[in-house]
């Protein structure tokens, strides 16, 4: 899943599906998979942090594959398999209304959980940063101690 700057159409396969953004720092164009979105990623361009853009969720993502028309032959008159196909329809753009919300609400949440994480890492490399001085001190002090040690009288 990492970005990829876009120099050259024939060096880049870019997948429908991909997300394509530019790099707010160095104004590279970059794709990565739908996958990516709302997470951020160093810029292959320039290296700095940048968030995936999450794509708008009116986009479809998938083409609606052609309900298939029921033969008539069942006895029911045309307007009641109308009728039926009706309520199908009804309830499955209910059921599609569920989800987009569902997905958007997803994305806010990884967006969220993405910007913890990427906190995270930073106070971690601190921290490394904090135990590495700390084991320097550590180091001089053991070697203060063993050139005391070897002054002593015996």
């Amino acid at each position: 899943m990492n970005p990829n700057p876009i120099p050259d159409p024939d060096q880049t396969e870019i997948r429908e599906g991909d997300i394509l953004f530019d790099c707010p720092h160095c104004g590279k164009n970059m794709a990565i998979e739908a996958a990516g979105a709302g997470l951020m990623v160093p810029c292959a361009a320039c290296g700095k942090e940048v968030q995936v853009p999450i794509p708008d969720a009116a986009t479809p993502e998938v083409p609606v594959a052609a309900v298939p028309r029921p033969p008539l032959d069942n006895g029911e008159s045309p307007e009641e398999t109308i009728r039926q196909l009706d309520a199908a329809l009804a309830m499955a753009n209910e059921q599609i209304d569920r989800l987009i919300a569902e997905k958007e609400s997803l994305q806010e949440r990884r967006a969220y959980l993405e910007q913890i994480r990427m906190a995270n890492t930073a106070r971690y490399e601190q921290i490394a940063a904090e135990l590495a001085t700390l084991q320097d001190a550590l180091d001089r002090a053991l070697v203060l101690l063993a050139e005391a040690r070897a002054e002593k009288p015996a």
